[in-house]
């Protein structure tokens, strides 16, 4: 089917328009011409002749697009029969190569010669970086000269330009649109911007018109490809107008309906994972997401955009990131945790109670634990989609009204405050958000647990050992001390979920009964385990075990004097009358299992257990002498409640001796543990227990007469162990205190090493939180050597997660960097054997990061980079980055591996195609398929690195010689002076050996590391010699004939010669006439440059030592001449006070 005549005539005169540059042997007889010469010598020389030839060849360019969008247009307005036959030839058309190439034409002719030569100046993206033109490249000019300001003829060519572009962008009908969009979108971009926000000839209707237009243009775009634009039209010399008006657009895009989901894939595109990290893990559905991306998303997503509220802004992005949040894929979770858990709720302005950040995502939470149906609630504790929507919410019956908060809510609620709360390390975060929600939270745990769904209770546990884990507080351990039967309020009760779950169901008021007591009694085992559970994760568990236990032991004995209200847990209100008997039960329980877990710590701190005993037995005292005195009975209190519910026995008859048998079963612990105290080794007296061990032995011995035979025996060791104690000379030694500060950072720096290897992210950033403060205080417990070998063991941990967790492993690098800087010589030199792996234990991925920490350590120690650390880091970096290494083992896997594989191709007919590639990458062209080409060429380039060099026997992986290289630049960077000559003389050996002989493809990162190192050392050597530092060495600026770098004495001079500049100019022209990679010829003619500068400065410093010399005294010859009779200074002041003038006379 043929096309219609207007379509074929619009792009037969856009052919003829542009066949003189587009034709090969045209363009021959147009040769040093430029672009706009060749194409205004076509048009008649009536067309436009008051013109410029510029505005001629733009304004001709659009009346052709013009053209060919009328002519599309018109196909549109044909009659049915004839749309449906035409739309399949303006299919055809729009897919058609040659008209294709001649749009693109149109476009990148109105874009390189219309558009940017009449932008302002950091305005756009520079021409290096834009995609490659169809046009000629012989005719374009790479650096087209742009308007220094808004001038008149500039504006007026650019309103012509974006006016009728706009014209067919905002026509309504199906044309050219995608291609004008999808070819020049940054240039309409800037040239809108140009006009609407720079222009000072335009009326104001117009710039209103192009501030409509920007934002249209923008709207029209979808968000993967308007990011890049975007994001790329942000440069460092950037105008401040335009960086404005960029990024206002920017901050709009989270507003869209995909635009949180697209901003976090496409930072995670930029931010591509370090050289050597595993990206193994391909099953979602974008790229891997670093820390630096997570970091970048959160700063750019919690950030409100100008003209919007805070209510506006995260009322949008709340359901987006909410949807992430309940999603399944782990990257996208960690990511929207970290951006509402640090950018939005990490901010005062947003997360503080009552703020709307606050509102949206902790509160909804926190109410739905507390059985409170609020707004937020209804409106946030919902599913959403990615768009933003809310999902449609499952129907479930409330059982007439008995639910308050259905099943699904409550797991929702649990799911989002555990990701908040774990994914992510941020122990601030954690005590805030399940801290409100302790007593829920307990409840749900003990429910859970008692109804046997293991799921739900290892969550809830998990979250309640973590946060005590991070959290070291009294009050909240006998918070849950006092209500450990807790089962909810008096409005509701965890009960049985529509789905076989747990939900919140009003409390049902009954009168009570034996079988609820019963279920109460079987499970206060469980709940007490539980507890004592959530007591050892604490940090300070070795003193709050002694709290606890006098607490409880409070209650349990002293309970009388207490009162009803004593804090003990109240299940059900309306069984009033046991409530102090089940306070008795449960304090008697948590005490019996405290002495059965943790008699070690009791006995550890035993100042407070002593008080307990002293009190306790000076109450039995009291009794006892009241009993004798009135002969009165009174409640006894034994351990045998602990096998009844109710043991209510009043015992008041006249013999004072039966009362005493009954109230004294209550001593027995307390002589026991007592004993326990007395006997322990590290048990020592000071001034305050020796005064409590005297009460006590008073008390004891007055007691003795008095006790039942059953407790005569303990009571006597008692006493006997208290008067050996009391007359020891070695106990009645001075001993001031039980605690000093080696004990606090001793606890310390136990529980840092528990939670530095616990599973939990946030328990893991409190363990090396901890460790940093002991590391910064020089606290005497560490030591040295095997907290480095610890913090190693994390950084180069096999397990997957530990390893992959960058929050984690960083954190470590700065620990090791804070390490260095107080024991420099241990930690470089632990560094560099390991990074050396001579013994080849450790996989490419750990040697890198080791290589991360050695570079930490060398920019914290700086100008303390001196000595053996210096010689160490330096000596072993040159080995790496050398051939020297031998890696056996890797070449053995390698050698497995080849035989696994299939055969390669020929190297030379891989290199076929590898300019040809190398365009393709560099003009950056999309592709939905991976090009086979280029997927063989990256295979054989990472196969390269892992090989290592050809030519020797069992070579180590470039990636690691080039990180070597790397690192030694960096020290040469930090303290040129502290590495000395000899290091700087063999790093310019390494350097030039490496450009020179290691050619081959693969090799380029070894190259590229290579030359920087030589640009460091440059740059040193210069910073150097500028302050006015003697470092005692330096480059020669004579060549020599034996060495390019030479480390001797110059002569005359103590200063050392590291090497020629000349010499090394030579090698390094040699190199850049023969390199092939781009970036590495770049930072060649760079380092040349830098190196022909030195050259040049080196006469000035010379001259400014000769003028210093002059200044000191000198034997000279005298003004004049011998022989002539003519005054060579004739400048000076003699001359000038007489008058005398120079003569030149001839002689014969």
């Amino acid at each position: 089917m043929e096309d219609t005549r207007q379509l074929r005539d619009a792009f037969d005169a856009a052919n003829e328009f542009l066949y003189p540059v587009l034709n090969k042997e045209r363009i021959q007889n147009f040769r040093g011409d430029s672009l706009i010469d060749i194409l205004d010598r076509t048009l008649p020389a009536d067309y436009c002749h008051d013109d410029t030839p510029r505005s001629r060849v733009v304004q001709r360019t659009l009346a052709l697009l013009s053209s060919i969008h009328d002519a599309f247009v018109a196909e549109s307005t044909d009659p049915v029969p004839a749309k449906r036959v035409l739309g399949k030839q303006q299919d055809q058309a729009l897919e058609d190569a040659k008209r294709r190439r001649a749009l693109h034409a149109l476009l990148d002719l109105l874009s390189f010669e219309g558009i940017y030569p009449s932008l302002s100046s950091g305005v756009g993206i520079p021409l290096e970086k834009r995609v490659i033109s169809v046009l000629p490249a012989g005719v374009i000019a790479k650096n087209a000269t742009k308007a220094s300001d808004s001038t008149p003829q500039y504006t007026r060519i650019l309103d012509c330009i974006i006016g009728s572009l706009s014209h067919i962008l905002q026509d309504a009908r199906p044309s050219i649109q995608p291609i004008i969009l999808g070819r020049i979108l940054p240039d309409l971009v800037c040239g809108t911007a140009e006009l609407a926000f720079n222009s000072k000839d335009l009326p104001s209707h117009k710039i209103d018109s192009y501030k409509r237009l920007l934002n249209d243009i923008i709207d029209k775009c979808s968000t993967p490809s308007l990011l890049p634009v975007l994001s790329s039209l942000l440069q460092e010399s950037t105008a401040p107008w335009f960086k404005a008006c960029i990024s206002s657009q920017l901050s709009q895009i989270p507003l869209r309906k995909d635009g949180v989901f697209q901003i976090i894939l496409f930072l995670a595109s930029q931010f591509a994972p370090t050289l050597g990290q595993s990206t193994k893990d391909p099953s979602a559905g974008g790229p891997p997401i670093t820390v630096q991306a997570i970091m970048q998303s959160s700063r750019l997503l919690s950030l409100v955009p100008q003209g919007s509220t805070p209510e506006e802004y995260f009322s949008n992005v709340a359901p987006k990131l909410l949807a992430l949040l309940d999603g399944e894929d782990p990257d996208m979770k960690k990511t929207s945790s970290y951006v509402i858990g640090n950018g939005i709720l990490g901010k005062r302005a947003y997360g503080s109670p009552g703020a709307i950040g606050f509102i949206i995502f902790a509160q909804p939470i926190l109410d739905t634990f507390h059985g409170k149906i609020s707004q937020p609630v209804t409106t946030w504790m919902r599913p959403f989609s990615l768009d933003g929507s809310a999902d449609p919410e499952i129907k479930t019956g409330d059982f007439d009204g008995i639910i308050i908060v259905p099943e699904c809510k409550l797991l929702l609620a649990l799911e989002r405050l555990t990701a908040l709360a774990t994914l992510h390390p941020s122990p601030g975060l954690l005590k805030r958000l399940v801290n409100p929600a302790l007593l829920p939270l307990w409840g749900l745990q003990c429910y859970a647990k008692e109804h046997q769904k293991r799921s739900l209770e290892e969550k809830v546990s998990t979250l309640l050992q973590m946060f005590f884990s991070v959290s070291a507080s009294i009050t909240r351990l006998v918070k849950l001390a006092d209500n450990i039967l807790w089962d909810g309020p008096e409005a509701w009760v965890y009960g049985a979920g529509e789905e076989g779950g747990v939900s919140i169901r009003k409390r049902e008021n009954r009168e009570p009964c034996g079988p609820n007591i019963l279920s109460i009694i079987q499970n206060l085992d469980g709940r007490v385990d539980s507890f004592l559970q959530l007591l050892a994760a604490d940090p300070q568990k070795e003193e709050f075990v002694g709290d606890v236990f006098l607490h409880v032991s409070r209650q349990w004995l002293f309970s009388e004097s207490m009162g009803e209200d004593g804090g003990c847990p109240q299940p059900h209100r309306e069984q009033d009358k046991l409530q102090p008997e089940l306070r008795k039960l449960v304090s008697a329980k948590i005490a019996e299992k405290l002495l059965d877990q943790f008699k070690e710590s009791l006995s550890r701190h035993p100042i407070k257990v002593l008080e307990l005993i002293r009190q306790l037995i000076e109450s039995e005292k009291n009794r006892a002498s009241t009993l004798r005195t009135n002969a009165q009975g009174s409640e006894s209190i034994s351990l045998q409640a602990l096998g009844s519910i109710v043991e209510a026995e009043s015992a008041v008859g006249s013999d004072p001796d039966s009362n005493i048998t009954g109230v004294s079963e209550s001593l027995s612990p307390a002589f026991s543990l007592l004993s326990t105290i007395l006997a322990s080794p590290d048990f020592q007296v000071s001034d305050s227990i020796s005064l409590i061990l005297r009460n006590l032995k008073f008390d004891i011995d007055y007691l003795l007469p008095r006790l039942p035979s059953a407790l005569v025996q303990p009571a006597t060791t008692s006493s006997m162990l208290l008067e050996i104690t009391l007359s020891d000379p070695d106990q009645r030694q001075t001993k001031p205190t039980l605690t000093f500060p080696g004990i606090s950072d001793l606890e310390s720096h136990r529980q840092a090493i528990n939670n530095i290897f616990s599973p939990l992210a946030p328990v893991q950033a409190e363990g090396l939180s901890t460790l940093s403060q002991l590391i910064d205080k020089a606290s005497p417990v560490l030591d040295i050597p095997a907290t480095l070998t610890l913090l190693l063991s994390v950084l180069t941990a096999s397990d997957e997660s530990a390893a992959t967790d960058e929050f984690l492993y960083l954190n470590v690098i700065k620990l090791i960097g804070s390490l260095a800087s107080k024991h420099p010589r241990t930690v470089i030199k632990t560094l560099a054997e390991r990074y050396a792996d001579r013994s080849e234990e450790s996989t490419l991925d750990q040697r890198l990061k080791i290589g991360e920490a050695l570079l930490r350590t060398i920019q914290n120690l700086g100008g303390a980079l001196v000595g053996d650390a210096a010689r160490v880091l330096g000596d072993v970096m040159i080995e790496v980055a050398s051939r020297r290494g031998i890696k056996l083992k890797a070449k053995d896997q390698r050698g497995k591996g080849i035989k696994k594989s299939p055969p390669a191709k020929n190297s030379e007919e891989l290199n076929q195609n590898i300019t040809k590639l190398m365009n393709q990458i560099n003009e950056d062209v999309d592709s939905e398929t991976e090009d086979p080409v280029k997927e063989a060429y990256f295979s054989r380039i990472i196969h390269a690195w892992e090989a290592g060099a050809t030519t020797d026997t069992a070579p180590d992986d470039l990636r690691a010689r080039a990180s070597a290289i790397s690192i030694l630049a960096s020290a040469i960077q930090t303290n040129l002076a502290g590495l000395g000559p000899a290091l700087a003389s063999s790093s310019i050996d390494l350097a030039i050996s490496t450009l020179t002989l290691e050619s081959d493809e693969g090799s380029a990162i070894l190259r590229r590391a290579a030359v920087i190192l030589l640009l460091d050392l440059i740059k040193a050597l210069d910073e150097a010699r500028e302050s006015g530092k003697d470092l005692g060495f330096g480059l020669s600026v004579t060549a020599t004939s034996s060495s390019i770098y030479p480390a001797s004495h110059q002569s005359g001079s103590e200063r050392t010669t590291i090497g020629n500049v000349p010499d090394i100019l030579r090698a390094l022209n040699f190199v850049e006439s023969r390199e092939t990679d781009t970036i590495v010829r770049g930072h060649l003619r760079a380092l040349i440059e830098s190196l022909e500068a030195w050259l040049e400065k080196s006469l000035l410093w010379g001259i400014r030592t000769q003028q210093s010399l002059m200044e000191q005294p000198r034997f000279e010859l005298g003004d004049r001449l011998a022989g002539l009779d003519i005054h060579p200074l004739s400048s000076t002041e003699k001359y000038g006070r007489t008058g005398e003038h120079p003569r030149i006379e001839e002689i014969e």
